[in-house]
């Protein structure tokens, strides 16, 4: 099985209007009946090897600070699957102290501050303002805001059991189980103490997002080479729950909670082995290996 798998390709990119120049990363391609099961637990990641991304691949935005494990380490693997026509994501985290403290009932204006995962996707790969239309009318920020990308949240657990937000008005693409987005994560550790944190996501890709019904947006149907635009970023809180003390970002792009062109660049990789060329960031590494990378 381990012979099917695409090794990681971090390679120089044609399309433009993402970040940083230069950079892409690839998903790898899942056999068919092989897409993992959206549950929590990784395990059934074991088959794709060593992380795809790790902490070193991130920057900083809050003040530019080294990695440093002893603080927060990160994992992440993405795949897709031409099969059910889903990109995949699995990410862990090992955090000193793990911060979710936002009031009850408050997910969907405040979830952005607790610990999380931020993942941003711009299926078509176009670029510009998605999201704040702060200069137009309610409805048409209701109308535009999430239609071009999509940003969701992860964070939790908490006790009102509200862990995932689009920044969209699209309710029906905000669903934990629903039918384009599975989202699903745990937690070992005691609360507001060391912890290592599970995320697993997945989702259907729409080049347009209707907010009012599924059937009058566009998906996207993937195919092999495709390059759509991505991003994702953690953020960290510690003592100060009140205080961002990190906010690791892989485009290493500010203010992608509104411009699409601050993601940077996925491609969904085909089976066949693809050489890893080099970077601008210099960051690449030898990902896929013994499944020994798992916590």
């Amino acid at each position: 099985m381990r012979a099917l798998w695409l090794t990681v390709l971090l390679a120089a990119s044609s399309a433009s209007g993402h970040l940083p120049e230069g950079w892409e990363v690839a998903a790898l391609q899942f056999p068919e009946g092989a897409a993992p099961e959206v549950d929590g637990q990784l395990g059934d990641w074991a088959q794709a090897g060593r992380a795809t991304l790790t902490t070193e691949d991130f920057v900083d935005l809050v003040d530019e600070a080294p990695a440093d494990a002893e603080d927060l380490d990160i994992l992440v693997w993405i795949g897709w699957s031409p099969h059910t026509n889903r990109i995949y994501l699995a990410a862990q985290v090992r955090d000193d102290i793990h911060q979710v403290d936002r009031p009850e009932g408050t997910a969907t204006t405040r979830i952005f501050q607790d610990d999380d995962l931020e993942i941003f996707v711009d299926g078509d790969h176009s670029g510009g303002q998605y999201a704040d239309f702060s200069d137009l009318s309610q409805g048409e920020q209701l109308e535009r805001n999430g239609a071009q990308a999509s940003h969701f949240v992860l964070a939790g657990p908490h006790e009102d059991g509200d862990f995932l937000v689009n920044f969209s008005a699209a309710a029906w693409y905000s669903e934990p189980d629903g039918a384009y987005t599975r989202a699903a994560m745990a937690v070992e550790g005691p609360e507001g103490g060391p912890a290592v944190v599970s995320y697993e996501f997945s989702l259907a890709v729409f080049d347009e997002v209707d907010m009012t019904a599924d059937f009058l947006s566009r998906r996207r149907l993937l195919a092999a080479d495709d390059v759509i635009g991505f991003n994702l970023e953690f953020a960290d809180y510690d003592e100060h729950s009140e205080l961002l003390d990190a906010k690791w970002s892989l485009s290493g792009g500010h203010n992608a909670y509104r411009l699409a062109d601050r993601f940077t660049d996925l491609r969904l990789a085909p089976v066949v082995p693809t050489l890893v060329r080099s970077s601008t960031w210099g960051r690449i590494k030898s990902t896929f290996a013994a499944p020994e990378s798992l916590y």
